[in-house]
């Protein structure tokens, strides 16, 4: 059977093209990728913003509802000093995404701070910057974090500075190597020759060049981030009690995990979700 294309070779006429509205495309898995994340991180941060109006209301203990079930008070049921779980799930959530925001920011300020002089002013100034990065990256991140803790105190701008302090110097390496690069191209050497300031060709010329590499790694840094705190809110360094994290309620769950498996399941699915959503949302865009 000849079909309408076989006629249109045969005859040398153009093939008619359907138009644009006789066929819906369906979604790319990449875009349904993106959007599930998207969703998640929105619904979270939303909620955990409204949260912050019920701080109070999350840290009251409620003593004759100790470890109750879901209930219409209680949509995810109570901990075992019977403070509702949801309050708790999201207010904790406001915590571990600012540490892992401001961690992230911390360490990016640093990496392309560090990365940037040392790829572009190359010699001396390079091979002393890398050396500094060596050190930092020969020491065990998690004990380091630690001392810092264990100097400054534990709360949660320390935190997130001692984090940031730590999370920083792969991605130096990488932006050194991104900077080496760009350092190369015939823009970046026109632009010098034009007499442009140096400043200006970093800022304005290789910066924004590596925008999609630095994009990529401060998300992996941000899901690192909030999974270095609950880790140390796990060890009892983190965000002291009576506020909640993510981290220090897994701790909770533990001591109740046999009796009341759903206090420690809850707060292990927000925490995997998200550093599952961050992490493939930098592969995904």
């Amino acid at each position: 059977m000849t079909t309408f294309a076989d006629e249109s070779r045969l005859t040398g006429s153009p093939t008619a093209l359907p138009s644009a509205g006789c066929k819906i495309h369906a979604p790319s898995r990449k875009m349904i990728r993106i959007r599930w994340q998207i969703v998640w991180l929105v619904l979270l941060v939303a909620a955990c913003t409204t949260s912050l109006g019920f701080r109070a209301r999350a840290m009251c203990q409620d003593m004759g509802a100790i470890s109750v079930g879901p209930s219409w008070a209680h949509p995810l049921g109570t901990d075992l000093l019977g403070r509702d779980l949801l309050l708790r799930l999201l207010t904790g959530g406001c915590i571990s995404l600012a540490v892992g925001i401001v961690a992230t920011a911390f360490a990016t300020f640093l990496a392309l701070a560090v990365g940037m002089l040392s790829g572009y002013a190359g010699q001396r100034t390079d091979y002393w910057l890398m050396r500094l990065v060596d050190v930092g990256q020969a020491l065990p991140l998690t004990m380091l974090t630690l001392l810092l803790m264990a100097c400054f105190g534990s709360n949660l701008w320390v935190l997130c500075l001692a984090i940031g302090a730590t999370e920083w110097f792969s991605f130096a390496r990488v932006v050194r190597a991104r900077t080496l690069e760009l350092r190369g191209q015939d823009f970046v050497d026109a632009s010098i020759r034009m007499g442009q300031a140096h400043w200006r060709v970093i800022l304005f010329h290789i910066l924004p060049n590596m925008a999609a590499t630095v994009r990529h790694y401060a998300l992996l840094l941000t899901s690192n981030a909030i999974l270095v705190e609950a880790f140390l809110s796990f060890l009892g360094l983190g965000i002291p009690p009576p506020h909640s994290s993510w981290g220090n309620m897994i701790v909770d769950g533990l001591q109740v995990m046999h009796a009341h498996p759903m206090q420690l399941l809850w707060p292990s699915i927000f925490l995997v979700t998200t550093v599952l959503a961050v992490t493939s949302l930098s592969d995904s865009i």
